[in-house]
């Protein structure tokens, strides 16, 4: 198949990787990919199998300035490209409209509530104007496409209500060739014991605030505990807001680091956190971030998330929290765990990748 991919974001230059870049780089080796290259960011930091196709050439400090300023030539080029594949896949509200207008099949990848998470990098009142103008667009994408891919059949349920279209689970996945139990080196040099750990983007749908807000609980148990947060700020100044806050506590805030060298950090936690505020995406699925801990043999901490509890509980190693109290608990029962890391065997990328495929040609009829 020839396929053209509307990422989420910058391809090659966001400093986490998607999960349609897991996807689509292993289906490269099989069918012609080719991918918008949005250039949000001035960084090459990924290499990839997939064809880039230019949508601009100029980067920029703001997301929501480069996605306004670029929306009529992204438009305007997706909808002069779309025609020479046999499927578009998307996922990006203002890009994915343009493919939504033309006759090449549209397959939407819906991997959270993209007007909520749009809606997250603006403050009050525009946070709802921005929210009530992308879900006019969004719905407007979903109602037009031939079919819809996410991540939990929570989300489908709520996804099955609103639109009469074939809609397939594909769950996120793990890398389990690079993300395992790993010597952790020096990561643990000058940090306290138990190590409570974070991976991932620190943005405003993160509530790594609660935690560092109530560190103070926590020690009263773990005089030692040390936390280690891992992972760059983007779009928002929330990676700011919390290194504020946690002044005056034990932690570490490391920033990027490449996905190859990640299991080393993940294997020097002895708990891995998965804090998400109670935002209607975050209920309806389950990120890549647990199933990383858990492929490194971490137990988790999460924020009770119904997707995370059908899937894994404390037998896996995941113990959900919704206060200070049953974190404490949690905490304590998850470092007496020993987490077998082939928990998360069935979602190694590899596996993953295959069901995405099934799913795409079942929905074009290819």
């Amino acid at each position: 198949m020839k396929l053209l991919v509307i990422p989420t974001t910058d391809w090659v230059g966001h400093p986490v990787p998607n999960r349609l870049n897991f996807i689509f780089d292993r289906l490269a080796d099989r069918h012609e990919i080719d991918v918008c290259h949005f250039r949000i960011f001035p960084e090459k930091l990924m290499d990839t199998d997939c064809n880039l196709i230019a949508m601009d050439t100029s980067s920029m400090d703001s997301v929501k300035r480069y996605y306004i300023r670029g929306m009529h030539s992204h438009l305007k080029k997706i909808r002069a490209i779309t025609p020479n594949y046999d499927a578009v896949i998307a996922s990006n509200i203002l890009p994915t409209f343009g493919a939504s207008l033309q006759s090449t099949p549209l397959i939407i990848d819906y991997l959270d509530l993209f007007p909520q998470s749009a809606a997250a990098y603006f403050f009050p009142p525009f946070d709802t104007i921005v929210r009530n103008i992308t879900s006019f667009i969004d719905s407007s994408n979903l109602h037009r496409c031939n079919g819809i891919i996410t991540t939990s059949n929570r989300f489908r349920t709520h996804l099955s209500k609103k639109y009469d279209k074939p809609i397939h689970v594909v769950p996120n996945g793990v890398d389990t060739t690079l993300l395992k139990p790993t010597n952790a080196g020096d990561i643990k040099k000058n940090l306290g014991s138990p190590v409570i750990g974070y991976v991932g983007s620190l943005e405003n749908w993160i509530d790594l605030e609660w935690v560092i807000r109530n560190f103070s609980h926590i020690t009263e148990q773990y005089p030692n505990a040390s936390l280690l947060i891992v992972g760059p700020g983007l779009h928002t100044t929330y990676g700011d807001k919390i290194k504020k806050m946690a002044k005056g506590i034990n932690v570490r805030f490391t920033g990027r680091v490449p996905y190859e060298q990640l299991s080393h950090y993940i294997s020097a936690m002895d708990v891995g956190l998965n804090p998400r505020k109670p935002l209607m995406m975050n209920t309806l699925t389950m990120g890549s971030k647990v199933l990383n801990y858990l492929a490194c043999g971490v137990p988790v901490l999460s924020t009770n998330m119904p997707e995370v509890e059908t899937l894994f509980g404390p037998n896996e190693g995941v113990f959900g929290y919704q206060n200070i109290d049953e974190f404490v608990i949690g905490l304590s029962q998850a470092l007496n765990r020993s987490v077998d890391p082939d928990v998360v065997k069935d979602y190694d990328w590899d596996k993953i990748a295959d069901k995405y495929e099934d799913a795409i040609i079942e929905i074009i009829g290819k």
